[in-house]
């Protein structure tokens, strides 16, 4: 994906440039502007999936959100930015090195149209989890995905030598290859779910959550 960073942190905006015939796939509502050559069309993702030949999305998925897709038939520019304030981080996915993403569904902002995504439950929370997201998405393909975050981003690596929790309201993305588990805390007051990663890759997390969990 060719594109410019136009504006930083708190409120980035990014400006994509379109080749001849090549499409993209944007969240729904996070277009700034664009050239009147591009065509936007609006899909779910089991749509998109089924057009594709990437994996299949259940009808009543979380995941199967609406997607916009974006195409022209000349070279053109659109430019996008989050629905809230944040910083964006571009992740590159290859099928042949083995180097995919999970990643909480709402942090999706664009994707080239060679990455495809598998829904994953996350195994951390429940009908009843207080706002704390219910599956995740899986990239598989080659190419570049865009997310974005509430707050700050920060990079965290890991070597395989040590292990690290993180709150699951903070979590953006972190590499498919890693190794978690989750645990939950109860208090009088609050409630608390924590994810603890192992292995080799990354874990990109938010310094703010998207939603307040009912309690916390």
């Amino acid at each position: 994906m060719n594109y410019e960073k136009k504006y930083g942190a708190p409120f980035p905006v990014i400006e994509i440039s379109l080749n001849q015939n090549e499409a993209i796939c944007i969240e729904p509502g996070t277009m700034v502007y664009s050239d009147p050559s591009l065509a936007l069309q609006i899909m779910t993702n089991a749509e998109r999936q089924k057009r594709t030949g990437g994996k299949r999305v259940g009808m009543f998925s979380r995941a199967n959100k609406l997607l916009t897709i974006v195409h022209g038939t000349q070279p053109a520019r659109i430019a996008v930015a989050p629905c809230v304030p944040g910083d964006i981080i571009e992740l590159s996915c290859d099928d042949s090195l083995g180097q995919q993403w999970k990643m909480i569904a709402g942090a999706f902002l664009a994707c080239d149209m060679a990455i495809s995504f598998e829904v994953i439950q996350s195994g951390w929370a429940g009908a009843f989890s207080g706002g704390i997201p219910i599956c995740i998405l899986q990239t598989s393909g080659t190419g570049s995905c865009i997310v974005d975050s509430c707050g700050n981003l920060q990079k965290i690596n890991l070597n395989g030598q040590r292990a690290i929790n993180v709150d699951v309201n903070h979590l953006v993305a972190w590499s498919a290859g890693l190794h978690y588990q989750t645990f939950q805390q109860r208090g009088a007051l609050w409630t608390e779910f924590t994810a603890q990663f192992a292995g080799h890759g990354s874990i990109i997390v938010q310094s703010n959550c998207r939603t307040v969990p009912a309690a916390k």
